[in-house]
């Protein structure tokens, strides 16, 4: 998440790994596009250790005392009973960054109605150093604990309805915990003049979603329309001057989104998506973005994806994706993938104008594998990821000036699924 709108990837767009540029983590829909990196558990009472425990035991517990009652409601009610629970783990990596995310997903269908409950764990480690004789270079960790909860329910024999409720707390970014490193080694020093101290913060949020899926073509055409609210607690900036003034500390979003998807031909499926963001005190957001799957061959798949969005004053971004597949045999697919994203800089409320990122260029390459059996699947994938910030002239501290370094990272993807 960005500081500015923690629910958007760079500029609203997808982005290969959740956190690089102005990425974050976001609450998925179907096409996982419904922008709104969030969900929630409380880090400081919850550890990730026992959650994911807890979430790979439940449907196993499950299973030995459901065969006989799911056999007699399917017989006798003509109810039918699926489960499913998904495993997976990124990591993006550089010389003083460290971030990674682990997160659980278990589902279940009772005949047409599903829901799912997913827990994520994020983690943070960031070098800080600064050429500001003031501050002392040191080591900042953190991490932010989401979760959330979805219900699919058909309303027809066409419709469907769809509704999330997440939380989550915990730092929402590497930007975040940079700048609250940051606030509160200079707040400290202040201090001792008679300032304010920089305060204790406590990011947090939450999201609540809704949207309605309609088949207006049997089997070749759907259209849905969504609404999203969010609400965040995030790092507030501050001037150290006259006094320790602070700057926003809670944003509120909503956001529309309407997209069709439609079954173009045999070999080829596509999902146009078009949504507007309104973030408080800020110009309305727009994003379209379009994404095509094609059969090249029998053994060759192409998914593609780009996306443009806008916002006023002078916010404007592009992606550019593609991922293109081989069918190897034996249950062994291999995959390339590659993407390129660039926008004009981003707008924050939690930072002053002359210290907001500059524009940033990015291009991420990887190579995959995937394995599937019966009812199970299996992803190992990696590769570089590069960004590349424009030179920050109007940064004023000298400190953001580390912040906004280009850098050159390393990426990896574990994911396992199984249904039963």
């Amino acid at each position: 998440m960005s500081d500015g709108n923690p629910h958007l990837s760079p500029g609203g767009i997808p982005h290969p790994i959740g956190w690089v540029g102005k990425a974050e983590q976001r609450l998925p829909s179907r096409h996982d596009m419904m922008f709104s990196d969030s969900p929630v558990a409380q880090s400081r009472f919850m550890r990730p250790p026992t959650l994911l425990l807890a979430l790979l035991l439940v449907p196993l517990l499950q299973a030995r005392g459901e065969d006989e009652s799911d056999a007699w409601l399917e017989e006798e009610a003509g109810w039918e009973f699926g489960q499913n629970l998904d495993i997976g783990g990124e990591g993006l990596l550089s010389r003083d960054f460290q971030l990674t995310q682990w997160s659980a997903r278990y589902g279940h269908d009772y005949d047409s109605t599903q829901w799912d409950a997913s827990i994520t764990y994020e983690t943070y480690r960031i070098d800080l150093r600064s050429p500001d004789p003031f501050f002392t270079p040191f080591t900042n960790s953190d991490d932010r604990v989401l979760g959330q909860l979805a219900l699919v329910q058909p309303l027809g024999e066409r419709l469907t309805w769809q509704g999330r409720v997440g939380a989550y707390e915990g730092i929402q970014n590497y930007r975040s915990l940079w700048l609250q490193g940051y606030y509160s080694q200079l707040g400290a020093l202040f201090e001792q003049f008679g300032n304010q101290p920089y305060p204790e913060v406590d990011p947090r949020g939450y999201q609540l979603a809704t949207q309605l899926r309609y088949e207006y073509l049997p089997g070749s055409a759907w259209v849905e329309a969504g609404l999203n609210h969010f609400r965040d607690w995030i790092v507030p900036s501050a001037d150290f001057e006259i006094d320790t003034l602070l700057g926003t500390d809670v944003i509120e979003s909503q956001s529309w989104r309407l997209a069709t998807e439609n079954i173009l031909t045999p070999r080829m499926r596509s999902l146009l998506e078009f949504q507007v963001v309104d973030t408080s005190v800020r110009e309305l957001r727009y994003s379209l973005q379009g994404t095509l799957n094609l059969a090249l061959a029998e053994k060759w798949v192409l998914r593609s994806q780009a996306a443009w969005v806008t916002e006023k004053p002078q916010f404007d971004a592009w992606f550019l994706g593609s991922n293109l597949e081989y069918d190897l045999g034996t249950s062994w697919q291999a995959g390339l993938s590659a993407r390129y994203y660039r926008d004009t800089g981003e707008i924050l409320e939690s930072l002053p104008a002359d210290n907001a990122p500059p524009g940033l260029e990015s291009w991420q390459f990887g190579l995959y594998l995937r394995w599937t059996s019966g009812r199970g699947a299996l992803k190992v994938g990696a590769g570089p990821y590069f960004t590349r910030y424009e030179m920050p002239d109007n940064i004023e501290a000298p400190f953001f000036e580390d912040l906004y370094r280009s850098r050159d990272w390393a990426t990896f993807q574990l994911a396992w699924s199984a249904s039963f």
